[in-house]
């Protein structure tokens, strides 16, 4: 199972595919089920919860769950589509068999950042056990595939946006990672939340 996480997130952590708009919309009425091992991201960050936190200039146009989720992984995708743009937003949680696995997953995340852009990630203190948000471009304001990485226990969160490279600083995307991940400790259930809150 562990290679088969790896090899998923290889492909998947921070490159968000265009996926065509006419997939099925989740409703608002999304039945909170659980899998054996991991919640559902669609049931508990809801296109009502994802209008008032993204951080783009165009209306959310389509939520629908990950198609390739398994019993430890999970993951949402939205999207802000119009006639010429085509940002998103990918929520994914991972389910580590150990806490250990799961920092072990961290570095390795890190060092590939590192290699990819040859700078680290921006390490972010106090919000998780640990946790980052990346780089993509060469001009650190901005990013157009970026994201935030966060262990919390033996739980990975990953909160990828794509899109919108001029026009939405990097500083509003990572804030906005900040805000989701926020309502991930609050609603998820086996999520632990940290000391202290990241928004009051």
């Amino acid at each position: 199972m562990k290679h088969q996480i790896t090899f998923f997130l290889f492909l998947s952590i921070f490159s968000i595919e265009f996926i065509d708009d006419k997939t099925g919309n989740l409703s608002n009425n999304a039945s909170h089920d659980l899998t054996d091992t991991i919640p559902q991201v669609c049931a508990y960050i809801t296109p009502r919860d994802m209008e008032t936190r993204h951080p783009f200039t165009t209306l959310l146009t389509n939520t629908f769950p990950d198609p390739n989720s398994f019993e430890t992984y999970t993951g949402c995708h939205y999207q802000f589509f119009t006639k010429d743009e085509y940002p998103q937003i990918a929520v994914r949680l991972i389910k580590w068999s150990s806490k250990q696995e799961a920092a072990n997953e961290f570095k390795q995340q890190v060092q590939s950042h590192f290699d990819h852009w040859g700078i680290e990630p921006e390490r972010l203190r106090g919000i998780a056990d640990s946790a980052y948000f990346g780089f993509n471009t060469e001009d650190t304001s901005l990013c157009d595939e970026c994201g935030l990485v966060a262990i919390q226990g033996e739980y990975a969160m990953y909160i990828s946006f794509k899109g919108q490279y001029e026009k939405i600083p990097r500083a509003r995307k990572k804030e906005s990672a900040l805000k989701i991940l926020q309502l991930m400790y609050d609603r998820m259930p086996g999520l632990t939340p940290p000391r202290v809150r990241i928004y009051q």
